[in-house]
């Protein structure tokens, strides 16, 4: 199966890493300025920087574009969905055992989209890695 989707190019990798400072530089700036974030945007902001962050590296071309490396990253998001499927699940666990109700916590998009991209970039570095040894 060939998967065919846009990549970036290298060059955009300095603002991947600029997304990870981000929203605590947002956040400092707003408390220098005594501007109040409510509470439920602190963790948004956060979720949505990392998320693009992930995001972009996700994207990057590599040096070397082949069948290997396609295939890597095709295992990769494989393994990211399911890897955001257990985790909620064990997330929704956790939250009805703390609460005793049947009603989870709310969780956001953006948390689960930063969970997505965590587990794909992960994933993917782990097998580049292992097949480089």
């Amino acid at each position: 199966m060939k998967l065919n989707y846009p990549l970036l190019e290298r060059k955009w990798k300095w603002l991947a890493f600029t997304m990870f400072p981000l929203p605590f530089i947002i956040l400092g700036i707003s408390f220098i300025a005594s501007y109040s974030i409510p509470q439920e945007a602190v963790s948004e902001i956060i979720y949505l920087c990392w998320a693009l962050g992930f995001g972009i590296l996700i994207s990057l071309k590599e040096e070397v574009e082949d069948e290997m490396i396609h295939s890597m990253r095709l295992k990769a998001f494989q393994m990211g969905v399911y890897f955001l499927m257990s985790g909620t699940l064990a997330i929704m666990i956790i939250s009805n055992i703390k609460s005793f109700t049947p009603f989870t916590e709310w969780f956001s998009a953006y948390a689960a989209i930063w969970l997505l991209h965590t587990y794909i970039y992960a994933t993917y570095s782990y097998l580049k890695w292992k097949n480089s040894i």
